[in-house]
């Protein structure tokens, strides 16, 4: 019987540790998110373009009073490792949206993305391209994009930051129909 007991004690322990890691690894994932949040959110000169990827904002109308935006990213130019992306919705404040989490890729998750030209292996971590989304109630947007990543034999990362655009027009208003 103290047997069994002392193998409970120790499975919950046990147990007990592998979840406190995990919160570990969660803050310190949650912390890295706040970072780039703070670097987007205080960046100066963001471009439009980038001469390394095509990168673009779209919108589609999901709902009524509902739309959906795509950041795409990719025809990458150069080759991409261990990519990092936020995108943030641009307001008047300068201040963390604590009500919604922003879409990201390689920050929160515990995947890698890569792109190379020419090259696409899912199982290895060889992406196309990425898409962040996100949903609003504004029919025109403004977007705040940060991409982070390793190229090829550098091990300082470049990170570029971007401001994107764009407004939902109604195609039946374009057709008129």
């Amino acid at each position: 019987m103290k047997k069994i007991l002392i193998l409970i004690f120790l499975i919950i322990t046990l147990v007990g540790c592998n979840k406190e890691e995990t919160r570990q690894l969660d803050k310190e994932k949650f912390n890295a998110y706040l970072t780039y949040y703070n670097a987007i959110l205080s960046a100066e000169n963001k471009q439009a373009e980038s001469s390394c990827f095509d990168i673009e904002l779209v919108v589609n109308k999901i709902a009524d009073d509902k739309y959906r935006y795509d950041i795409i990213i990719d025809n990458t130019k150069v080759a991409m490792f261990d990519i990092k992306a936020l995108a943030i919705i641009e307001t008047l404040s300068l201040e963390i949206d604590q009500e919604n989490m922003m879409p990201s890729v390689g920050i929160l998750d515990d995947y890698h993305y890569n792109m190379v030209p020419g090259q696409v292996d899912k199982e290895n971590d060889f992406y196309e391209g990425i898409i962040l989304s996100l949903t609003s109630k504004e029919s025109a947007l403004r977007v705040s994009v940060m991409v982070d990543y390793k190229p090829l034999n550098d091990e300082q990362p470049i990170r570029q930051y971007f401001s994107l655009y764009t407004t939902y027009e109604d195609q039946e208003k374009l057709t008129g129909e």
